[in-house]
């Protein structure tokens, strides 16, 4: 089976004394498909408090993309050391009983989890965990990790309203210390309805926002992962999930609310940096595939209507459509404006409390 564009979620709590996991995918489906670029990352923001685990998604053997409020201070804005985040492609329940001792992570337990610290991290310098821009960041791994593959980013994907979408989510379930990969459907969302709902869309070039296809079902606030399937069957990377929103509580973590709405962010702002801060070019890790975003069906299985690939830069011309270009950047004053007043993002990331 072919998935469309999948948002890939982690999400986990705690509960007395051992790891108890909430399932943050509603009404899902057990999902299909190659998913060996998706790597997961456990960060400890603060030492002996909590752990917060993330999906990222490899642009190269050791490079890797993922949103900045997984690696980042939340009071500071600066990213994290090394020795703090974990990088792997093992089961997360299963990697932080591993490398966890009293609920403090452990470094010397790493290595025997598959998962290990990344040589190096950077937060994209616009990164602001209350007004919720520039949700990027990117890890460097000293070397490739065994049996991962990587994936190239869409330096344009479709904002047309309507555009078909597949959400995938790393499942957790309470009492059941085990994760599994479920998809739903999404759309691109209207641009009018999603500015109203939470008010900095309107002017940020670097978002696209998506709601649900089944009130029922959604993504909800956690770290998310876009992708696309290209006509030639490779995979394309079209952004990262910066937060759930719904009117009157943005942001939100209930997402099952109807008119809930998923705002990710895009890479099309952030390709130039990502050229400034590794050895890559941009050949290496920008795709140039093409794309056909008609209408996905039930959890991810494509209607006859998209078995035909499309231009993308036509499918791009809707005049409803959010733009997003490299020469512009996001409104940071009018982001913190809109929502200086709200707490930090908790709901941004699940975490797992440490005892």
């Amino acid at each position: 089976m072919k998935f469309s564009t999948i948002a890939l979620a982690a999400v986990a709590t705690a509960s007395s004394g051992a790891l108890g996991f909430e399932k943050y995918v509603l009404a899902g489906s057990s999902a299909a498909g190659s998913t060996s670029f998706v790597s997961y990352i456990i960060s400890q923001p603060v030492q002996g408090k909590s752990s917060i685990v993330c999906t990222g998604a490899f642009i190269s053997p050791t490079v890797l993309v993922t949103s900045a409020k997984c690696v980042t201070d939340s009071v500071s804005n600066k990213a994290l050391a090394s020795a703090s985040i974990f990088v792997g492609q093992g089961d997360p329940a299963d990697a932080l009983k591993n490398i966890t001792t009293n609920g403090v992570t452990d470094p010397q337990k790493v290595g025997g989890t598959g998962y290990v610290n990344p040589q190096s991290v950077f937060s994209h310098p616009g990164y602001n965990s209350i007004a919720f821009t520039d949700n990027i960041a990117v890890l460097v791994l000293a070397q490739p990790m065994a049996n991962a593959t990587s994936a190239k980013l869409i330096a344009k994907p479709s904002t047309t309203a309507g555009a078909g979408y597949t959400a995938l989510g790393l499942s957790m379930s309470i009492g059941v210390e085990k994760t599994e990969l479920q998809q739903l459907s999404l759309k691109v969302g209207n641009n009018a309805t999603c500015s109203s709902i939470w008010a900095p869309y309107a002017k940020l070039t670097n978002s696209l926002c998506l709601t649900p296809v089944k009130s029922s079902s959604n993504v909800c606030s956690s770290d998310a992962l876009l992708v696309k399937t290209a006509a030639d069957k490779s995979i394309g990377l079209a952004g990262l999930l910066n937060i759930v929103a719904a009117k009157g509580d943005v942001p939100t973590a209930k997402c099952d609310v109807e008119g809930a709405a998923d705002y990710f962010t895009t890479f099309a702002n952030y390709i130039a940096w990502m050229t400034q801060i590794t050895p890559l070019k941009e050949s290496d890790f920008v795709s140039s595939a093409t794309y056909d975003y008609a209408s996905s069906g039930s959890n991810g299985q494509e209607s006859s209507s998209s078995s035909q690939s499309s231009s993308q830069s036509s499918t791009d011309s809707n005049s409803d459509s959010h733009s997003s270009t490299e020469s512009s950047r996001p409104n940071s004053a009018a982001s913190l404006s809109a929502v200086g007043s709200l707490a930090m993002l908790a709901a941004s990331v699940l975490v797992v409390s440490m005892l």
